[in-house]
């Protein structure tokens, strides 16, 4: 059980911003609103404004539209934890009709909308590219906001398979051929191996066959 302390955290500064940051990362281009925000029990004195390189992150199972714990560290040590309450919003491919389990889901049955994110996890959406041509997991609501837990959507790069590869810098892009150690979406991470690399490479999947190294 969380116990809330009294003394409420600041709803600007570097904690909310810490928290809307790591939503944003694994969410991609959403708002994110600090609407309540209270210091917990579990863990040390929340850190101060002065705090360099301060991140949070979220428990796992966190879903928007409740009280979710996040855990602060600030250079790698943890400083102190807070329990928040967002309001998060985006756009989203809803089903414009009821769906039945299995079902194709053809460009007819979906569109785009800017809604307030509810109940869903903190995990990228799927696009409207990735939906179509896409299969319901099981019977869906008319208007509800598709994520992965709704629809089975296929990896657009797979393990095994030759990926291009480009790596940026400030002023030069670099681009190669690679073979992919995982399977994912546009906006996933996964490792690639490059045939100069001993060792897989962290990268972004950027498209079909395409990836970007991380650094």
């Amino acid at each position: 059980m969380i116990h809330i302390l009294a003394l409420s955290v600041a709803l600007t500064g570097p904690v909310p911003a810490a928290i809307e940051h790591a939503v944003q990362q694994r969410m991609g281009e959403v708002r994110v609103e600090v609407v309540d925000l209270a210091g917990s029990r579990l863990a040390s004195p929340v850190a101060p404004a002065s705090s360099p390189g301060l991140v949070a992150r979220p428990e796992p199972g966190a879903r928007l539209g409740r009280a979710m714990r996040f855990i602060l560290t600030a250079n790698g040590a943890r400083v102190g934890s807070v329990v928040a309450r967002l309001k998060v919003t985006g756009s989203a491919v809803r089903s414009s009709r009821s769906l039945s389990r299995g079902e194709e889901l053809g460009a007819d049955a979906v569109a785009v909308d800017d809604v307030v994110l509810d109940g869903v996890l903190l995990d990228r959406l799927p696009t409207m590219e990735e939906i179509v041509g896409a299969q319901a997991r099981r019977d869906i609501k008319a208007g509800e906001v598709l994520t992965d837990a709704a629809v089975v959507v296929p990896p657009v790069v797979k393990s095994g398979d030759e990926v291009r590869v480009s790596v940026s810098t400030a002023v030069i892009e670099v681009t190669g051929v690679g073979r992919a150690s995982g399977s994912g979406r546009v906006g996933d991470l996964i490792r690639v191996l490059l045939p100069s690399s001993r060792k897989p490479l962290k990268a972004r999947i950027t498209g079909p066959g395409s990836v970007e190294i991380v650094r």
